[in-house]
């Protein structure tokens, strides 16, 4: 009896527990944050006038003072969202993925940003009055080392949790993101369609969480890019949710982690 229960409790976890995956921002101060973004050319003139962001926002941004007024953004209907580019520099890891790769995730966080922003907006395929113009870049993507994130929860020894625990956590604090889990950087910028003025521009990134004990259990611990992927759709839910905020709406939907 105990047994059939056991399984029974184990299969419910797997269940409620498959879907459930999770990024953050790696710490500031931390070899992937701040200091560790050089720019990848993508957002060009724009570098110079970019300054740290603060807790909540991109690590890297830029406002142009002159959009800082909600009213600024209410004339807005419509959004040009170009595709989505993989604008890896020499280092960059995006070159050690294969091209069909690449162009996966390019594609999917170009699906995840449509829908998002056409929510709350008409999409077009060019600039006109009352337009907003999107252009996003990946400018790095690392996977996810499965066998190894896998392995990684599986229990130890009494008396060794503690130091498995310490070590974990002391190359989490050091790099900026758990052991074996992926990474992904963003360069995006915001503009008027039609004069081409920069309204906003941001350079982001987001690292895998590791989920202790359950996340053995979590489909995503075996899917490689399931970092990547899981980052992309936190931030679409996120620019829609700024925009909605900066519009000075009241029913802002706040992105989940």
């Amino acid at each position: 009896m105990n047994s059939n229960l056991s399984r029974l409790t184990l299969g419910i976890a797997i269940i409620a527990l498959a879907a459930c995956s999770s990024t953050s921002q790696p710490g500031r101060s931390t070899s992937l944050g701040e200091d560790n973004l050089k720019g990848s050319g993508f957002l060009a003139d724009i570098y110079p006038q970019m300054k740290a962001g603060d807790d909540g926002e991109a690590l890297r941004l830029y406002r142009n003072p002159k959009f800082a007024a909600s009213s600024s953004f209410v004339p807005y209907t419509k959004v040009l969202l170009d595709p989505v580019k993989m604008y890896g520099s020499p280092s960059s890891k995006l070159h050690d993925a294969p091209q069909a790769q690449n162009d996966a995730i390019a594609q999917g966080f170009y699906q995840q940003l449509r829908e998002q922003l056409g929510k709350d907006y008409q999409m077009v395929n060019k600039p006109g009055p009352g337009t907003l113009q999107v252009s996003v870049a990946i400018v790095d993507a690392q996977e996810a080392d499965t066998s190894m994130k896998a392995a990684s929860y599986i229990p130890i020894p009494l008396g060794l949790p503690g130091a498995k625990a310490a070590a974990m956590q002391a190359v989490s604090h050091t790099s900026g993101k758990p052991p074996f889990t992926g990474q992904v950087t963003i360069e995006g910028k915001m503009a008027d369609a039609l004069s081409g003025e920069i309204i906003a521009a941001e350079i982001d990134r987001r690292v895998g969480a590791r989920r202790p004990v359950i996340g053995l259990f979590e489909s995503n611990t075996y899917d490689s890019w399931s970092d990547v992927t899981e980052a992309e759709r936190y931030w679409a839910e996120l620019l829609r949710y700024r925009l909605c905020m900066r519009r000075g709406a009241s029913d802002c939907v706040k992105a989940s982690e």
